[in-house]
């Protein structure tokens, strides 16, 4: 194959796709969180009929909420890796971390169980007030050490029952990976040469596959979710070399599809999902978003306010409940992201005090 042939098909490399100062980071994350909205309308519908997501009919093993969270976890690896390589202190890191998932949390959370509870509880709102529950709802999904799903009362009789918010899974998720991103980094491992990060990473990300892989356990979404980190971030610490292009995301796709019913289908398909995200965040030159970054938010409140409107509207049909759930969940998103979020992340940087200024 001719040189300039071979150069063409492998495309640029990752660095130089993230050093052309523009990417669809916002538009990819907005994409994802959508797809976690659109994957839940077919769970929160009715017992089993996630069955019938499209996705999960598509491809056969996975569903359209899965693949958001996978394209999530993919980025994330990504950016907090190199926000590590940035930065490599520890207070910045972690202070930069917590006001990125905790103010908002704690927003959703609170309104939650003090304003969406009381008004949808089918117990007095004293006896409501009263339980024990929601305050252990309220302390346990704040701190993130004791995820709480129900609220007395509320969402009773939906068809998913009881569940507030099940889409706050994942948190402890990705915080435990921003820890472990911290961990590497103190131990030198992600400011060395490429390999030796990438050692690292891979050697992380093996030790805890390993024991359900030993034992003969199916792999749980949370594992699955580690190995897209640590692929994001594997990424990150070889981005000099790894190229990122059209054909390649082809060339996966069609691999996949030729394997599909073999033991090989699931990590290519893995592979494809994991590398069409980086492909999707830097190649394609898609519309940029003028509302901030809307996909946290969206992720946080899309799950109650689905449930919500299935409990008022008496809606049963996925597709109906993912187009009137987009709308409230978006002007929701956005007051948090110019109320919360944003303003949070202006004390990522401390002021400085006098003294400091003067020196």
């Amino acid at each position: 194959m001719p040189p300039a042939l071979l150069a063409r098909l492998r495309g640029r490399p990752l660095a130089a796709w993230m050093a052309d100062g523009r990417d669809n980071m916002v538009v990819v994350r907005l994409v994802a969180a959508l797809a976690v909205l659109f994957g839940h309308s077919y769970a929160l519908a009715g017992l089993g009929m996630a069955e019938t997501d499209p996705i999960r009919r598509l491809l056969g093993q996975t569903y359209s909420h899965f693949i958001g969270v996978m394209m999530f976890f993919t980025l994330s690896g990504l950016l907090i890796t190199l926000a590590w390589q940035r930065r490599p202190s520890l207070p910045y890191f972690l202070r930069s971390r917590a006001l990125r998932i905790l103010p908002a949390l704690w927003v959703c959370v609170a309104v939650s169980a003090l304003v969406l509870g009381p008004a949808m509880t089918s117990l007095p709102v004293t006896a409501y007030v009263g339980s024990a529950q929601t305050w252990h709802y309220v302390a346990g999904n704040a701190s993130l050490l004791d995820l709480q799903w129900t609220l007395p009362g509320v969402f009773a009789t939906n068809p998913t029952t009881n569940f507030v918010n099940g889409s706050l899974w994942t948190l402890p998720v990705e915080s435990g990976l921003y820890l472990a991103i911290a961990a590497l980094g103190l131990a030198g491992l992600l400011t060395r040469r490429a390999w030796v990060a990438s050692v690292a990473i891979v050697l992380a990300a093996g030790l805890w596959l390993r024991v359900p892989l030993l034992s003969g356990e199916q792999v749980s979404i949370e594992t699955a979710l580690i190995v897209f980190f640590a692929f994001g971030a594997w990424c990150c610490v070889n981005r000099a070399w790894l190229p990122l292009s059209t054909p390649i995301l082809l060339a996966l796709i069609a691999a996949a599809w030729l394997a599909f019913g073999t033991p090989l289908y699931q990590p290519l398909l893995a592979l494809g999902i994991a590398y069409g995200t980086l492909w999707l965040a830097y190649v394609p030159r898609l519309p940029q978003g003028r509302w901030g970054d809307l996909s946290y938010g969206t992720y946080l409140w899309g799950f109650p306010v689905q449930q919500t409107l299935i409990a008022i509207a008496g809606l049963h049909d996925p597709v109906l409940i993912f187009a009137a759930c987009v709308l409230p969940t978006l002007i929701l998103a956005a007051l948090s992201w110019q109320l919360v979020e944003q303003p949070a992340l202006r004390y990522k940087h401390p002021p400085r005090t006098a003294s400091t200024t003067a020196n």
